[in-house]
């Protein structure tokens, strides 16, 4: 083989390797490229999971304060519509006073009972009785109806209940209606 040949050869030789040598770069930098594209994608797929990972548990959350609140409230309008019912037994208690005939005294006595027995009964359902008389008032679980000049009261003192109010498991289903000093 002649000088000039074997410079060919060479020279053929290097052209090939320089063309494989592009061909692996342009092969690496795809490589790397579709490596960061898949990089972004993962993350991207793993962001949405964390995020349905975390609603779904937001959710769980929400669905057992919701059922909680059912089970602990699930009296609130049954309750309501007692109300008018304790409020007319305790006005007929208070119409019959202790002067009254020895029947009359006897179907106190027997409403009084009643009366009791139903808040009894309600207190067991996590239904109370606020009767606040002489206590401050509480705008939160008071409605004061009338404000009266009174000696022997501070001022904001309530005077009188002119109607109980009620509480279901410390949720106020109805305001005490109050008398307050001046």
């Amino acid at each position: 083989m002649s000088k000039e040949q074997m410079t060919e050869t060479q020279n053929a030789t290097e052209e090939m390797l320089e063309a494989e040598v592009e061909l692996a770069e342009e092969a690496i930098e795809e490589t790397v490229s579709e490596l960061e594209a898949l990089k972004a994608e993962k993350e991207k797929l793993y962001d949405q999971y964390v995020r349905a990972v975390a609603e779904s548990q937001n959710v769980a959350r929400r669905a057992e304060i919701d059922v909680a609140n059912a089970h602990k409230y699930a009296l609130d309008k049954f309750v309501k519509d007692l109300l008018p019912i304790i409020d007319a037994m305790e006005l007929e208690m208070k119409a019959v006073d202790e002067n009254s005939s020895e029947e009359l005294k006897r179907f106190r006595e027997g409403s009084q009972l009643m009366y009791k027995m139903l808040l009894g009964a309600c207190e067991k359902y996590g239904v109370k009785q606020l009767n606040p008389e002489g206590e401050k008032l509480n705008p939160e679980l008071h409605q004061a109806i009338s404000i009266i000049p009174h000696e022997g009261f501070e001022t904001n003192q309530i005077i009188t209940v002119a109607q109980h109010g009620y509480l279901l498991n410390d949720r106020l289903i109805r305001p005490a209606q109050v008398i307050v000093a001046k």
